[in-house]
Formats: structure tokens, sequence, C-alpha cells
């Protein structure tokens, strides 16, 4: 059985998503719209996604650029192809706009337009080419990982959210430049995916805040894509953030015990790190899952999300607060902290 969520903490929360900045720090958007695009649709915010935004009171999502396994071959035009499409659909959409500095971030907050911040999950679009991400910068990216859950020229990602087997490998070469590279930019680094080995290279290079966009805790539930207490210690103690993470093989609510299982990861990582180190990081991919399964010509039923879609969003923060979590710490959750930090690290 689930929480079931008491109207009046779900009225406390609406207000709260309301009057408090709502960020979710990772969704697969931009290569969403680009299948949906190949597959004839237009509109795709619009279509999928603002009205949930509203109705969670989001004022900030930051959007991957994910190169699938089978777009390797031409990585860096799959990833510009989707840098194109998201740009388009905000460019036609006056109610969204792009973040790329503390200027627009501003802007943002003083208006009731929606923010959109792209960062790169994984980079093997460029190789062991570095230069490459002063393009990115140019191009108004904003932070990237290393890799995804698989090895490339640069790291070695960690195993797959359903599987379970350790992965070795330590950052190249080039993979410690690229960490160089990135903060001479000032682009944020976020370590989601990057295997254990090389998540302890990071904890010695970094000589900026870092972010592990939608990583939860191993603790909690047993999985290679969370963090362990050491890693969010590390994490803390340099200045970043972790986002609690919507998968259900990530979160563990493999019975159907989402909030529960959310739930319990928020208060172990506040328990363990406190509050200001503790977000919003979804990575809902349901709606990702079927455009990718019209785009191949079947049909895609599947669930894996613990969430239906960002409207449920206020149903977590509902349940943190019967369950007794204070309210301050609550708004630093939903988005303030992914605010302040942006507020220091955006140029």
């Amino acid at each position: 059985m689930d929480i079931k969520v008491r109207r009046e903490y779900l009225e406390q929360a609406m207000a709260l998503h309301k009057h408090q900045p709502v960020v979710d720090a990772h969704l697969d958007l931009a290569g969403e719209i680009l299948m949906r695009h190949e597959s004839g649709e237009r509109e795709v915010i619009k279509k999928y996604y603002l009205d949930n935004f509203r109705k969670a009171g989001i004022k900030l999502v930051f959007s991957s650029i994910f190169v699938e396994n089978e777009n390797l071959d031409r990585a860096w035009e799959n990833a510009m192809d989707q840098i194109r499409v998201l740009r388009e659909e905000v460019e036609e959409l006056p109610e969204v706009m792009l973040v790329r500095n503390k200027a627009e971030l501003n802007t943002l907050l003083s208006g009731d337009q929606i923010g959109i911040l792209i960062y790169m999950e994984g980079l093997e679009c460029i190789g062991e080419d570095i230069d490459k991400l002063d393009e990115l910068y140019q191009m108004g990216i904003r932070g990237a990982s290393l890799i995804w859950s698989r090895k490339g020229a640069l790291a070695t990602g960690c195993c797959t959210a359903w599987d379970k087997c350790e992965k070795k490998g330590p950052l190249t070469e080039a993979g410690i430049r690229a960490i160089q590279r990135l903060e001479k930019l000032s682009m944020f680094l976020d370590i989601s995916h990057l295997n254990d080995e090389g998540y302890e290279q990071v904890c010695r290079l970094s000589g900026r805040p870092f972010l592990a966009t939608h990583s939860s805790a191993r603790a909690v539930y047993d999985s290679y894509r969370n963090l362990t207490d050491a890693q969010m210690k590390a994490l803390a103690d340099a200045g970043g953030i972790m986002g609690v993470n919507g998968c259900k093989y990530i979160a563990g609510s493999l019975e159907g015990n989402h909030l529960e299982m959310l739930c319990r990861h928020v208060e172990y990582e506040v328990e363990k790190i406190g509050s200001a180190h503790v977000g919003y990081g979804f990575d809902l991919c349901d709606s990702y899952q079927r455009a990718k399964a019209v785009l191949e010509g079947r049909t895609c039923q599947d669930q894996d999300d613990c969430l239906l879609d960002h409207s449920q969003i206020p149903l977590l923060t509902a349940a943190l607060l019967q369950r007794g979590m204070k309210e301050e710490d609550v708004c630093r959750i939903i988005g303030g902290n992914f605010m302040d930090y942006l507020k220091k690290t955006l140029p």
C-alpha cells in the first residue's frame, strides 16, 4: 500500500508550489521532442508538458541532451538536432524561456514564464575533442555529465537501473581534461550515471560544487545508480545537490509504493547531509518511452515512473509534509536549493 495523502497536506503543498520556485533537475525533454517531430508531431511541450508544469507550479526544468545507443555513430549530429528542435519549440511558445545566465534566471524568477536549462547527459558526442565543450557553451549548454551508463572516451558509467553489477574503470586523461574545461567555462558537472571509481576521482579533482541531478540514496535502495552515504557526504561537502530520482527501478518502488519510497529517499538524504543538498530530479521517462515506441512502430504501455506526470509532484511534497518534514526544508527541496546553486554558478 502506498501513502494516502490527506487533503489538508495536499492543499499546503499546492500553496507552496504556487509561491515557491519548483525545479525538476532532469527531464529528457529535447530527445522526446526530436522523436515526436520525426513522427510528424509538433508543439510537443505545449501538448504533453505545459499544463502539467503549470499544475505543479514548475518554474524551471533541466532538459538533458541524451544520445541513445543506436545513435552513437552520429552522436554529435543527433545532439545538435535535439538542441535545435528544443530551441524551435521554446521560441514558438511565449510561456517558456531558455535560461543561460544569471540575468535570464532573474527575469524568470520575476515573471510568469517557465524556464528550461539545457545540459548534456553524457558527453559521448564530443569523443576526446574537449574543444567541443566551448561550442556547446556558445549554444547555451550550461552543464554536463561525462558519461551515461556505458563506457565512453571520457569515463565509464555505472550499470543501468535494472542491472546489478559493478562497472570498473577510471576517468580517462580526456575525461580529466573535460572536468577542467567544464570548470573553466563555469558549466556544472553532473555525476549521475558515473561509476564509483570515477566518482572518487571527481571528488579529488573537482574544484567547484558538482551535482547528482537524478540519483537517490543507495542505503534506501541498493542500486548503483544511487549514491552511497560516503558519496552523498562528499557531494554535500563540495556544496552540491542531489535530485531524488522518480524511476521505480531506482527508487525501489517495485510493489507500487511510489510515494513511500520517494519519501524514504528524501528523508534519508536530509538526515545524512541536510536539506540544503537535496532536490527533485525525477527523470520521468514514460512519455519519452512512448514517443520512442511510436517512432519504432510499436506500442508501449509500461509505467516505470513513480509519478504519472509532473502534475503529481505536489503529491510527494504533501507526503513529506504529512510525514513531519518542516515546511522550510520542503521549500528548499522542491526548488530553492537548485535555484540558489544556479544563482551562484551561472555566468
